[in-house]
């Protein structure tokens, strides 16, 4: 019978002097791992420190360059410039919304002021809807009250009302005013 032979294993991957308890094998791998991980979180921070440097120097100088053209801006005259620009901006933004909401009513108006004889002259004008108003001055009585009976004749208009009254240094100038309202399409039916 064969005898028993103590099999002798030789384990080439566990060092010799490799401890087999817990404590051992964290104090082993703290000292060799964590010193490897420690050095890389430190230049982690040297990186991260010197940067700051940079970082601030570029900081420093994107605020003087803003503080110069904030200066350039707050020049009165650009400022002046930008306040007209806005109100600009804003009574073409009015223009837009009354002419989208407003009839065209220029051949009126072109016709209307066609109208008016060469003796009498035109100071204000007012149109509003079918609502007109203007403002007339004249030498003569007979050349306004024609273009009062020019109007009153017409039947393109209604309610034709004329005020007369003397003005000017010898009271030689008539100022008049003459308000109508225009006859629309629906009215004329």
């Amino acid at each position: 019978m064969p005898s028993k032979v103590n099999r002798r294993t030789i384990n080439l991957l566990e060092p010799i002097g490799t401890p087999s308890d817990t404590w051992s094998v964290i104090y082993n791998w703290v000292f060799n791992v964590g010193r490897y991980l420690m050095l890389s979180i430190e230049v982690i921070v040297l990186v991260v420190f010197f940067s700051r440097f940079i970082l601030d120097k570029q900081n420093h100088d994107l605020t003087e360059e803003i503080n110069d053209k904030a200066f350039i801006l707050s020049n009165e005259s650009l400022r002046n410039q930008e306040i007209k620009f806005r109100n600009t901006q804003l009574l073409l933004n009015d223009i837009t919304k009354l002419s989208n909401n407003q009839l065209l009513n220029s051949e009126e108006i072109s016709l209307l002021l066609s109208s008016i004889p060469e003796e009498l002259t035109l100071d204000k004008f007012s149109f509003s809807g079918t609502k007109i108003s203007l403002f007339l001055t004249g030498d003569e009585i007979k050349d306004i009250r024609d273009y009062e009976f020019s109007l009153r004749q017409d039947t393109r208009y209604k309610d034709v009302s004329v005020t007369v009254s003397k003005s000017g240094a010898n009271q030689t100038v008539y100022d008049v005013g003459v308000s109508f309202s225009l006859i629309s399409d629906e009215d004329k039916k």
